[in-house]
């Protein structure tokens, strides 16, 4: 086994319980050996909250046998541990860019979760920042770490559909419910849009590239957002820290984003995200090309894909899926997991699900502080999310269609709904 790498996890939160379980779930995969891939070993906490810090520490001293070191700033932690390694930010959104670029001006490697930070100048610093610094960037991105979106990947890429032309992308849902958490419904810290939108986004960019332009319209229609009244599989994990949070949150933020896609190899696309969808919730993802259709499972799911050939009524079997991707095979690290290489479904209740999906986020981590390999996601790729959720607001305001490469540059060209909140941060004067 490979010397373990020493982590502090900042963010006590759900996100934070949820990286802790990925923790002990890469040290038990990197027990049995695991090539290049160093464990971590989680040697501090850090949150502005006592109750918060002091509820994760005794969660991870249950669940993995030593009590972490606690701390209220990050300043004082990264005094304290000088032989750290790497710094994982699981915070709300609006602070990323400014404990990314504290610890990288410091030494270490960070990963930080999705959204990468709020607007593409802060992720345009935290890029700069790794560079100097030569330290690793990644962004815990997860959808993508699913077995069976690897798979839909390989499909798309092997040509089961053909030439791809369309994607359309809805999901309509939410009903007046906070999306997990109070934050999300305050432009100063995120938005649905942004924070489920660059899910949205990575996906389409793992599966057939980056977008060039979008067009969108966007609304605030649910302004009062009540807490959700019983426990999703995704809400369980923040219970511990959510007794503080309020029942009641005024959104000031929209919620609502309807928008056309172009992407860099030509293709549309269609995106629909809402988060004020009344009744019967809505919810489509498919990929359409010269001689079919594929419709991904949705992530975390253990569903598979669905692929639709002209001629055809029925979908294709398992049998027939992996026939037309005959060298397909995922990572040791997530077959391991996941209990195979070339899978088309799994089985396993949602907490085992999140926590080896977390897993394979913090083995591509420590891969890339091992052999200085880029990780998959990194600032490029986080950035790139970031630009185009953004830029649903951008082309809102300008009712113009908007250049992803004009949002994304160093000194974007498009930043009139950014620019309030880099005026905000101080990243801009």
């Amino acid at each position: 086994m490979t010397d373990a790498l020493d982590l502090a996890i900042v963010g006590c939160g759900g996100m934070g319980t949820r990286h802790m379980y990925g923790v002990k779930e890469l040290a038990g995969l990197v027990e049995g050996g695991l090539g290049d891939v160093p464990a971590f070993r989680l040697a501090a906490l850090c949150d502005r909250d006592a109750r918060h810090r002091g509820i994760l520490a005794d969660l991870a001293e249950r669940e993995m046998g030593h009590r972490p070191q606690t701390y209220e700033s990050l300043e004082v932690l990264l005094d304290a541990h000088p032989d750290l390694a790497a710094v994982d930010v699981t915070t709300d959104t609006r602070p990323h860019h400014t404990l990314a670029l504290q610890a990288l001006q410091a030494g270490k490697h960070v990963q930080v979760e999705k959204p990468m930070a709020l607007t593409v100048t802060a992720c345009n610093r935290m890029m700069d920042a790794a560079a100097a610094a030569r330290r690793v960037l990644a962004v815990a991105e997860n959808y993508r770490r699913d077995p069976l979106i690897r798979l839909v990947r390989a499909l798309l890429e092997a040509g089961a559909i053909g030439e791809p032309w369309m994607a359309v992308d809805a999901s309509i849902g939410g009903a007046g419910r906070m999306i997990i958490t109070p934050w999300r419904h305050k432009k100063a810290y995120g938005n649905s849009v942004l924070d489920v939108g660059v899910h949205n986004v990575d996906l389409l960019l793992y599966e057939v590239g980056p977008i060039d332009q979008v067009f969108a319209q966007v609304a605030l229609f649910d302004r009062i957002r009540h807490r959700a009244e019983g426990a999703s599989n995704i809400s369980a994990f923040y219970a511990a820290t959510a007794a503080s949070a309020p029942d009641v949150v005024e959104a000031d933020v929209e919620d609502t984003a309807f928008a056309t896609l172009r992407f860099a190899r030509g293709m549309l696309g269609q995106w629909t995200l809402s988060a004020s969808g009344h009744g019967q919730g809505f919810g489509k993802k498919a990929i359409y090309g010269s001689r079919g259709s594929l419709e991904p499972g949705a992530p975390r799911s253990g569903n598979g894909p669905r692929l639709y050939l002209d001629g055809r009524r029925e979908p294709a079997s398992d049998d027939e899926l992996l026939a037309l991707v005959p060298d397909f095979a995922v990572d040791e690290g997530t077959a391991r997991l996941f209990g195979g290489e070339r899978l088309t479904r799994y089985s396993f209740d949602y907490p085992a699900i999140d926590r080896k999906i977390t897993a394979t986020v913090l083995m591509d981590f420590a891969r890339a502080i091992a052999t200085g390999r880029p990780p998959e996601v990194g600032g490029v790729e986080g950035r790139h999310a970031v630009a185009v959720c953004n830029g649903l607001f951008e082309a809102s305001r300008l009712n113009r269609p908007v250049s992803i490469a004009a949002v994304e540059r160093a000194e974007p060209e498009v930043s009139q709904w950014q620019r309030e909140l880099d005026v905000e941060l101080g990243l801009v004067a």
